[in-house]
C-alpha cells in the first residue's frame, strides 16, 4: 500500500521551521562580515567567518579537541544524570507532601538563585582543580531547575482523580505511577531541556575558572593568548553541542508525549 501524497502546504510546513532558521544563520554572518569589512570591531577581537571556519577545521584535525570534549562529555553527563535523579525524586516528594515542600522551599530557592560563578571559586578550593567541581556546579544548577518542574507537574494533576483513586484503596506509590507519572512528562521535560543549557554553562565555566582540560579550558587557553580564531571557534562548538542536546531532548518529548496518548 503506498503511501499518500504530502500536499504543498504540508512539505512548506515540514521545511519552513530549517529554512527560516538557516535564513537567520546566514543573516547573522552576513552582518559579522559586514562588521569585519566596515572595521565597525578591530579584527584582533572579531575575526572574520572565514577564519573562524579555518580555525574551527584545525581543532577537529589536529585532533587535540576530542580529548577535551571527552572531558567536557563526562562532567556534563554525570553532573546531569545525577540532576536528573535528584530532581525527579524531590520534586515527586515537594509536589505530593505540602511538609516536604515546606520543608525544602528556602534551600530550594536559595540554589536556584545562587549564582554559578560565585559558588566556582569555593567548589575549587574544597574539591581542586578535577571533574568534582564541575560535576558539583552543574548538580547545583540543574537541580532546583529540574525538582522545581516535576512539582509543577505533580501540582497539575487533577484532584478528583486523585480522589477517585484513593477512594478505590490506591496507595501513594501507585496513585503516582498510574496517574501523576503521565501527567507531569511534559514539565519534567521542559526542566530537562531548560537544565541541558545550565549544565553546558556549569561546565564551561567550571573549566574556565580551573582545570587541565576540557573545552572550557580550550576556550580560555585561546583567550588568554589571544588567539580569537580558536576562542570564537570553541565558542561555536559549544553553542552547536547545546542546540543539539537541546534538540535530542525535544524529540525525547515528542515520543513520550506520544506514548502518554
Amino acid at each position: 500500500m503506498t503511501a499518500p501524497r504530502r500536499t504543498a502546504r504540508e512539505v512548506w510546513t515540514a521545511v519552513r521551521p530549517v529554512l527560516l532558521g538557516a535564513l537567520c544563520l546566514l543573516l547573522l554572518v552576513g552582518l559579522w562580515q559586514l562588521a569585519v569589512e566596515e572595521h565597525w570591531v578591530k579584527p584582533l577581537f572579531l575575526p572574520g567567518p572565514s577564519k573562524v571556519v579555518h580555525a574551527l577545521g584545525t581543532l577537529f584535525s589536529d585532533g587535540e579537541i576530542w580529548s577535551n570534549l571527552r572531558v567536557s562529555g563526562e562532567e556534563f553527563a554525570i553532573g546531569l544524570g545525577v540532576s536528573v535523579v535528584l530532581g525527579a525524586l524531590l520534586g515527586l516528594l515537594t509536589g505530593w507532601y505540602r511538609a516536604a515542600d515546606e520543608f525544602l522551599k528556602p534551600l530550594v530557592v536559595g540554589i536556584n538563585s545562587m549564582p554559578q560563578v560565585a559558588v566556582v571559586p569555593v567548589l575549587i578550593l574544597i574539591f581542586g582543580i578535577g571533574m568534582t567541581p564541575k560535576i558539583v556546579v552543574v548538580v547545583l544548577s540543574c537541580t532546583t531547575v529540574i525538582l522545581m518542574n516535576t512539582a509543577a507537574g505533580v501540582g497539575n494533576v487533577d484532584w478528583q482523580l486523585r480522589r477517585l483513586a484513593r477512594s478505590f484503596g490506591g496507595s501513594d506509590l501507585k496513585v503516582i505511577r498510574t496517574i501523576v507519572l503521565p501527567t507531569l512528562v511534559p514539565f519534567f521535560m521542559t526542566g530537562l531541556r531548560i537544565s541541558i543549557g545550565r549544565a553546558m554553562i556549569g561546565v564551561v565555566v567550571g573549566e574556565i575558572f580551573a582545570s587541565k582540560a576540557g573545552i572550557g579550558n580550550v576556550l580560555i587557553s585561546a583567550s588568554n593568548s589571544f588567539n580569537m580564531p580558536v576562542m570564537y571557534a570553541t565558542v561555536a562548538v559549544i553553542t552547536f553541542l547545546g542546540i543539539a542536546l537541546t534538540q535530542v531532548a525535544a524529540l525525547l518529548e515528542r515520543r513520550m508525549q506520544r506514548w502518554r496518548r
